[in-house]
């Protein structure tokens, strides 16, 4: 990738992202020229630097990213997520880490090209939005807060899935760091240089967004910067990154902060999802609990990828799913978890399938329901776990955790509980097909971890470096 970067990228101004979101790295760095924009028309109105940012966001959303690997595929077959019997599965590489398969390493290597290629677009937008000077200061804050933003947190998911363990080894090599889209090589940095980076971005992204207009306290009257800030990450999503990412690397006390700012201060436009939203809404479930989303961007595509891997009409040897029996431990047999009844489902029609299967990201009946589309990103709930995972205090982290399971129909876990094991659980039940699971037990090195093909409680899969750390693409390594 990066010798195209290196051939190619003084050439590119402005690309079009409709329409080529499925491309390679170098597709993207070799368009030919009646493909192109001059750099000129596309930062020279409002619209444009608009249409820009909405490409990055389309991008990020495609499959290769948060549309489908990043959040409902690679990454949760990685944690072990889905019952993959057959070993003729195309899915059988991935739960058996067999990180030498071809079509696992093209997959890895399609999440690494698209995340760059969503990179080096947010540098040209954050260089010309200043150079163009189109938008005034205020707006043009917005969208460079929003760019640098992304930026952090494309590369800190590198980071989580091709760097190393972080907590044993933060001066490791793990990944290039792109903070200008110029014709240089990156350099591998190590582990901690990319953290430091990161959280450097996120910095500037919060400065940047501090008259966000989900604060309430902004002049903007336009409504492409006023509707639908869920959809784009905005303030709240900058400040739960920088929880999510402090705790990543260690800084418990700055998460706490963090975290706790979250929730002090946006529990009003963030909301816990009433249950008669879930339980009784009919043909309109709110199974993505979307209140309570801080970020989740728009992906147009969800309900096909749904339909691909989980809609119970597939053939039984083609649905993603989890074993009944390992279901029922994870939900510890309580059917008045919002999650498990409501979101596991069995099919109602004749055909194969007879077991439960995962209904989160299944269409609703109405389709002007205000959280269709949404890709769940960022949680309130997060928030609640950093904190009780963080606290010292047994009392105050089982009262963040009590809380979020109230809101999910749960009766608050006694005192002395094993919180961590408890706050484990937690992870397991309420990111459910977000890809986060697997990044919690990488952060925290968890040795074992449940044996999903297996139906025995007692049954595991034994981790180590070797699964934890993705190999880098062999895209890269050629021009290292």
């Amino acid at each position: 990738m990066k010798n195209s970067i290196k051939n190619n990228i003084i050439k590119i101004i402005g690309v079009v992202f409709i329409g080529i979101t499925s491309s390679s790295c170098s597709d993207y760095l070799d368009v030919t020229p009646e493909d192109k924009i001059l750099e000129s028309q596309l930062y020279a109105t409002e619209g444009g630097i608009q249409n820009q940012l909405n490409g990055v966001y389309h991008r990020i959303t495609s499959e290769p990213l948060y549309g489908g690997r990043l959040t409902m595929g690679v990454m949760e077959l990685l944690a072990q997520r889905y019952t993959i019997a057959r070993s003729d599965s195309d899915y059988a590489p991935f739960v058996g880490y067999n990180y030498s398969n071809e079509d696992l390493r093209s997959s890895f290597d399609g999440i690494w090209t698209n995340a760059y290629v969503s990179i080096l677009n947010l540098n040209d937008l954050i260089t010309n939005v200043d150079k163009y000077g189109v938008l005034n200061p205020e707006k043009s804050n917005i969208i460079k807060g929003e760019a640098y933003g992304l930026r952090a947190m494309l590369h800190f998911d590198l980071l989580r899935i091709f760097g190393p363990i972080y907590s044993e080894n933060p001066e490791s090599s793990a990944i290039p760091y792109y903070s200008e889209a110029k014709a240089e090589n990156g350099e591998i940095l190590s582990a901690k240089a990319v953290m430091e980076l990161v959280l450097k971005d996120l910095d500037m992204a919060e400065s940047l967004l501090e008259n966000d207009p989900i604060l309430g306290n902004s002049s903007i009257t336009d409504g492409y910067y006023l509707n639908n800030r869920k959809l784009h990450l905005n303030y709240f999503g900058v400040k739960a990154l920088q929880a999510r990412v402090n705790l990543y690397a260690g800084n418990i006390e700055t998460a706490k902060t963090a975290a706790k700012f979250v929730i002090d201060e946006a529990s009003s436009i963030y909301p816990w999802t009433s249950p008669s939203a879930i339980t009784s809404a009919g043909g309109n479930p709110d199974r993505s609990f979307s209140p309570e989303v801080i970020f989740g961007p728009q992906n147009v595509n969800l309900y096909n990828r749904y339909d691909n891997m989980f809609s119970g009409e597939l053939r039984a040897n083609d649905v993603l799913y989890y074993n009944e029996s390992r279901l029922d431990q994870m939900f510890e047999s309580n059917e008045s978890d919002y999650r498990y009844n409501y979101i596991w489902i069995k099919p109602t029609e004749g055909g194969e399938i007879t077991f439960r299967t995962f209904h989160k990201f299944a269409d609703v009946a109405e389709p002007d329901m205000p959280f269709r589309y949404m890709q769940p990103l960022i949680r309130k709930t997060e928030m609640y776990y950093i904190l009780a995972e963080a606290e010292t205090d047994e009392i105050t982290a089982l009262e963040y955790l009590n809380t979020v399971r109230y809101n999910r129909g749960l009766v608050n876990a006694e005192s002395g509980v094993d919180i961590q094991a408890e706050i484990e659980k937690e992870y397991m039940r309420e990111f459910f097909g977000e890809g986060q699971l697997f990044f919690y037990y990488k952060r925290r090195n968890i040795e074992k971890i449940p044996n999903a093909k297996s139906t025995s409680s007692r049954s595991f899969i034994t981790m180590s470096p070797e699964k934890y750390v993705l190999p880098l693409p062999d895209s890269e390594l050629k021009y290292q």
